[in-house]
């Protein structure tokens, strides 16, 4: 097994995601361990990369006043690690993350958690940032408490990501 890397050592780099990114991500992130909690299957790539594809083209026009932000994730040897995505919508934010397995356990999921938090602080209007698990995510979850979020209702305004048994989280925005 690989040691751990300390979090305060992590240099990390975030950037945009674009269309290019899209099949070094695939052989980053479609793997069984990531898709365990969210989908039957490892999608197949075609359908990975249009899902994607849609995503970098922001919100069509039934998702008026929504922002959808992408970023990609490299560590300091400038090795895809992750993703990280944030839709803005009713003054709130939906954040959500994937990571290669080969980088679990290593903090780079807090620091770029933490980091989508400043940055949703700084470009948006967001009070409040929200994400949805399965309960069998105990991983997910956890990443979640760590990073200051405690279960929650459902809020008044529709959670995009929210499916019918999830488990709902919030933190709120530093003023």
């Amino acid at each position: 097994a690989r040691p751990r890397e300390p979090l305060m050592s992590l240099s990390l780099s975030f950037e945009p995601l674009r269309t290019s990114h899209l099949e070094e991500l695939a052989s980053v992130l479609l793997h069984p361990a990531v898709y365990e909690h969210i989908e039957e299957a490892v999608p197949p790539l075609a359908q990975f990369t249009l899902g994607l594809e849609r995503a970098i083209a922001g919100p069509g026009p039934s998702n008026v006043g929504e922002k959808w932000l992408n970023f990609l994730v490299r560590d300091s040897d400038d090795s895809m690690v992750g993703r990280l995505e944030a839709t803005v919508h009713h003054g709130m934010a939906e954040v959500a993350f994937l990571f290669g397995p080969r980088y679990w356990g290593r903090g780079f999921a807090s620091a770029g958690l933490s980091w989508l938090h400043d940055e949703l602080s700084r470009c948006t209007s967001a009070l409040e940032f929200w994400a949805t698990t399965v309960p069998a995510n105990v991983r997910c979850r956890r990443l979640l408490q760590r990073c200051g979020y405690g279960e929650a209702q459902l809020p008044a305004a529709p959670l995009h990501s929210y499916d019918p048994g999830d488990l709902v989280f919030r933190k709120r925005s530093a003023p």
